[in-house]
């Protein structure tokens, strides 16, 4: 621990940093711990611009502040919440992810709670496995850079027929535009799906993502899709906007998602849902809702949606619990 006289040599971050965190961390940040220091577990990088951007800044606070046991992390990790003032803990975990030292990484306060049907506006290190129905899909999504992400994807459906593999998916996104002082982001990307299982046509799917926190603990997500389809061109187009509060360690969301064909009858459905953060480090959660026709060819009828993701760029799956 830091004592009250060391402590009053420098109200700065990195004076903090100095006296708090050199020992495992090292002087520059990068992981090395000194020669006297045993550790069961390996640093974090804090030059990692990866790592220290993708979480908030106060998810940082509450582990320095309660320690990493409180999150399931390493108990070489102390807590300081009894040595220092909320102030000194936040300059330090300030300076802490200063030191990724590269600027264009969106932070981590614009990584907001995964919706069922709208594509996130952030990019992502995750595996997420979707439910709806009768119908399962397996999707792989891996950060690139500090804006890119790309993703693949298989589908399965089991509605009695001999071949039950739908088809997979590749997609590339890039985040065009963020700004923290406006809570706000916005991304394009293209999903393209190959003749492959029941898909007869490619398919290929441009989209513009967006998503703001307009007021505390207040999420909006949004989507527009265009869907172009071989030997038929522009088929349709989709609408899909979702809200959601944070309340604790669950969100509650309703999406409205609105299919637009060129030609047909189009269809809009509700999407009430809950988002629970399962581990205590927040790396693992689930949703469970209801897809709610309200519009649309017949029949129609509700429907069971449900994922469960595991965000692997911030912990091992069976650390953080």
């Amino acid at each position: 621990m830091v004592l009250a006289a060391q402590l009053a040599q420098g109200d700065s971050g990195a004076a903090f940093f100095q006296a708090w965190c050199k020992a495992c961390h090292g002087a520059d940040g990068r992981g090395t711990p000194a020669a006297t220091t045993r550790l069961e577990v390996p640093p974090a990088n804090l030059r990692d611009c990866r790592a220290s951007t993708a979480e908030p800044e106060d998810r940082w606070v509450a582990i320095v502040t309660q320690g990493g046991a409180a999150f399931g992390l390493s108990l070489d990790m102390p807590a300081f919440g009894e040595a220092a003032s909320p102030e000194q803990i936040r300059s330090v975990v300030r300076y802490a992810r200063s030191l990724c030292g590269e600027i264009g990484w969106p932070p981590g306060e614009l990584n907001f709670p995964r919706a069922f049907l709208v594509e996130k506006a952030y990019p992502e290190d995750e595996i997420v496995l979707t439910d709806r129905a009768r119908g399962q899909e397996l999707i792989y999504e891996r950060r690139v850079g500090r804006r890119f992400q790309m993703e693949a994807s298989a589908r399965t459906v089991f509605d009695g027929q001999p071949n039950a593999f739908d088809g997979v998916t590749g997609a590339l996104k890039y985040n065009l535009w963020y700004s923290l002082e406006r809570r706000a982001l916005a991304s394009v990307g293209v999903e393209a799906t190959p003749p492959f299982g029941r898909q007869a046509p490619w398919e290929v799917e441009p989209f513009f993502a967006f998503g703001l926190a307009p007021a505390s603990a207040a999420v909006v997500q949004g989507e527009v899709i265009g869907t172009w389809e071989e030997g038929a061109g522009i088929t349709g187009f989709s609408y899909r906007l979702g809200v959601g509060r944070e309340i604790g360690r669950v969100v509650p969301m309703i999406e409205a998602g609105w299919d637009v064909p060129t030609h047909g009858e189009s269809a809009l459905s509700l999407y009430p849902q809950m988002w629970i953060r399962l581990s205590r480090l927040g790396h693992v959660a689930a949703s469970l809702g209801t897809e709610l026709p309200v519009t649309g060819p017949e029949p129609r009828h509700p429907r069971l949606i449900a994922f469960l993701l595991w965000d692997y760029g911030d912990a091992p799956l069976l650390r953080g619990w």
